[in-house]
């Protein structure tokens, strides 16, 4: 089976921005990316994962994991863009997670949904760009 990090990257995270903005082509796991080109995408863990024990023997995750975009945010345009992109991507999750068109790797998926506010974590010091973080909660039984 493969891990939870490489089935969000792969199976659902990389066709969903593919959707909404095909040029984000790279997820790295646990790993700050090379945005050199402003197309990259960065998964990271949460240390407040939840387990609980299910009378079957089934174990109920509930996991936090968060990812990065860097977007431009260099002049108002710009920033009113990533407002409409944050928009129709928090749309296309909602629309998944209804929808069921979560991954399938072994896991029985209940949700993925984004997890409180998207907003920018990080700017640079020039304004060129800002890194925006996107929450997000993973439920799942294995």
């Amino acid at each position: 089976m493969i891990t939870v990090y490489e089935s969000i990257a792969r199976f659902w995270l990389t066709p969903l921005l593919a959707t909404i903005e095909p040029t984000h082509t790279v997820i790295e796991i646990e790993n700050i990316p090379d945005f050199a080109q402003f197309n990259n995408a960065g998964l990271f863990s949460s240390p407040n994962d939840i387990h609980t024990q299910m009378l079957g023997g089934q174990v109920k995750h509930i996991e936090f994991k968060s990812f990065y975009l860097r977007r431009g945010f260099r002049d108002n345009a710009a920033r009113q863009n990533n407002e409409a992109f944050m928009e129709a991507l928090r749309a296309k999750i909602y629309d998944m997670n209804m929808n069921y068109d979560l991954p399938v790797d072994g896991r029985e998926w209940v949700s993925i949904q984004i997890n409180g506010g998207i907003y920018p974590s990080f700017r640079h010091e020039n304004l060129s760009f800002a890194d925006y973080l996107v929450p997000l909660r993973l439920e799942y039984i294995l």
